[in-house]
Formats: structure tokens, sequence, C-alpha cells
């Protein structure tokens, strides 16, 4: 079994945990500056110097600007590969409705401001919205890849390993946007509510298609 919950990283040692606190410290300042003066309007020493840290700091822990935003999806997609290659894990539709659902329990379990803040900054900040939809495509990759292995199919050709793909992550992309429009109380929530939806449909897996030679 999985050390930690589903889709959550494991609990790091102190030098990870200071890396950590100072990502998330960046990413607060961030926030807060990208809010006051836009994305264009704050650059990478005003983030550095709001966070008490250096600009090479920040460069050793994002490559670029918009990353910081980001600060934490890396080491949540690594967690869901994990667990995605857990020997024990359930069917894969199974194992990608538990993650995601988990995964969004730990944005309602951030401060709300901070949380809501984020997402709304993703979607309304040109930048960040780019760099967000290069994030989902990553995503929709490794789920494509978990279905595809189960059915013994090559991701990149195999549609349903592809549908179901880029429909969990766009079911997780509308229970964002419903979120910060005032459409529910919690992401978990929604997303739950939006898989039950995508049941009636992509649960059941159809034959896969077999391979021309």
């Amino acid at each position: 079994m999985s050390s930690s919950p589903v889709g959550v990283p494991a609990r790091p040692g102190t030098r990870e945990r200071r890396r950590d606190r100072t990502r998330r410290d960046l990413a607060l300042a961030a926030v807060r500056l990208f809010e006051e003066r836009g994305f264009d309007g704050t650059t990478v020493e005003d983030i550095a110097d709001a966070a008490d840290v250096s600009v090479s700091t920040f460069f050793r822990l994002f490559p670029r600007k918009e990353d910081v935003i980001f600060y934490d999806l890396p080491e949540r997609l690594d967690a869901m590969r994990a667990d995605f290659a857990a020997a024990d894990h359930p069917t894969a539709w199974q194992t990608v409705r538990t993650t995601f659902v988990s995964n969004a329990r730990t944005w309602d379990d951030e401060e709300q401001s901070f949380g809501l803040a984020r997402a709304r900054l993703f979607h309304t900040e040109r930048a960040l919205h780019a760099r967000y939809l290069e994030m989902c495509q990553e995503w929709e990759d490794v789920v494509a890849g978990l279905v595809a292995a189960e059915r013994g199919t090559d991701p990149r050709a195999d549609l349903y390993a592809r549908l179901v793909g880029t429909t969990t992550v766009s079911a997780f992309r509308a229970a964002f946007i419903a979120r910060i429009s005032g459409g529910g109380n919690e992401i978990a929530g929604l997303l739950d509510e939006a898989f039950a939806m995508l049941e009636q449909g992509v649960a059941n897996s159809p034959p896969a298609r077999k391979r021309k030679r």
C-alpha cells in the first residue's frame, strides 16, 4: 500500500521541508503581488524580496516566474505516479477518481483565500493560464498512460485512454472554474460530482482495438 494519502506526497525530510517552506513562502508572496500589481507588473526580484530570499534561490526552485504559482504541482504529480504504480491499486478509472478527488481536498484544506486566489490567477492572467494548460497536458498524458497500461495499448493511439485523460483533467478544470465563480463551496465536492456525471459514459471501457500490423 502507498505510505501516504492517495495523490499526496509522502512526508519529506528536514532539508525537503525547508525547501517546501521556501517554495510556499515564495508562492504566498507571488499571489499577493500578482493580485496587487498583476503578473506583468511584478518581477522575480519583487517576489524574492517579499519572501526575504535571493533571486538565485528563486531560480534554484523555479525555472521561470510562472512556476511559482504552481509550486506544489510537480510533487503532486509525482505522488500520483507513485500511487498509479502501486501493485495493489484498483482499476485505472477508480485510481484516477480517488487520486484526483483526494488531490482536490488538499486545495480545499489550504487557506481558503490563498487557494482561491491561486485558482483565480491562473484562470485570468494570460501567462499563468498558458502555463496551467501545459501542466494540464502533462497530467492528461499521465492518466492516459495508466489507462493504456491496464488495457495493453499505446497511450498515444488508444482513443479511450486519451479520452479518459482529457475528460478527467477537464473535470478538474471545470470544478476550479465553478468554485471560483461561486458554484460551490469545495473543489473536491464539485469534482466528485463531475466524476459521477462522467461515469455515466466513460467508466465502462470499450474493447481495446487491435493494432494494425
